[in-house]
């Protein structure tokens, strides 16, 4: 990495850690972009070269921390059958269920943010997140899924499942997050519908 390269990652660095550390001790609403430069130390204009605005922050912060947690795992293996799909993507979910359970400013950060969550995922092309989602498109595409219908269906699994993780996590509804766990392995599983559905498309063609 040149100079220029790590002096641009120790500022964006520095915002979002400064973020993150006024969103521990405020509610989200009541920080403003004002407080989180001078808490890096940073020019205002500095921010629009990293964020679009607050909720674009937001959604980065979350996709930062949570990519670190994961990428300890190290990297994810090629998913090429059924079983290894719903061990991979389970694996991530007991991850994902952990780590907000051991984040709690982060979990509620998510809670109130669930689609800039969502769509940062989604966008990321780095890190665990990306790894694994290419792999996901990869697995569906070869079995005759359109990439945009696998968006559609990745948009709304993941909008449910971090969903019902904070609601568990933070309300206990509809239950603890050990009784919710086992219904979102249910819906992990749905590679078994979309291989059905497959088999009814060729059965008709």
């Amino acid at each position: 990495m040149t100079k220029r390269n790590q002096k641009k990652t120790q500022k964006f660095d520095s915002l979002i850690a400064a973020a993150f550390d006024l969103f521990e001790k405020k509610e989200i609403a009541a920080v403003s972009i004002d407080e989180i430069v001078q808490k890096a130390g940073v020019a205002k204009g500095t921010f629009y070269l990293y964020f679009h605005n607050k909720p674009d922050l937001i959604g980065k912060l979350i996709l930062k921390k949570a990519s670190e947690y994961l990428s300890e795992e190290g990297v994810q293996p090629e998913i090429t059958t059924e079983a290894e799909f719903n061990v991979s993507t389970q694996k991530y979910l007991d991850y994902l269920t952990d780590f907000l359970e051991n984040n709690p400013t982060l979990t509620k950060l998510i809670d109130k943010n669930v689609h800039l969550c969502v769509h940062a995922v989604l966008e990321n092309t780095d890190g665990a997140f990306g790894d694994l989602y290419q792999k996901i498109v990869k697995y569906f595409t070869e079995r005759g899924i359109s990439e945009r219908e696998i968006n559609i269906k990745m948009y709304i699994y993941l909008e449910t499942v971090v969903s019902s993780c904070c609601n568990a996590i933070l309300r206990n509804q509809p239950g603890t997050i050990e009784e919710v766990k086992p219904n979102l392995y249910d819906i992990v599983t749905l590679s078994r519908y979309h291989l059905i559905e497959l088999e009814q498309r060729e059965q008709k063609a």
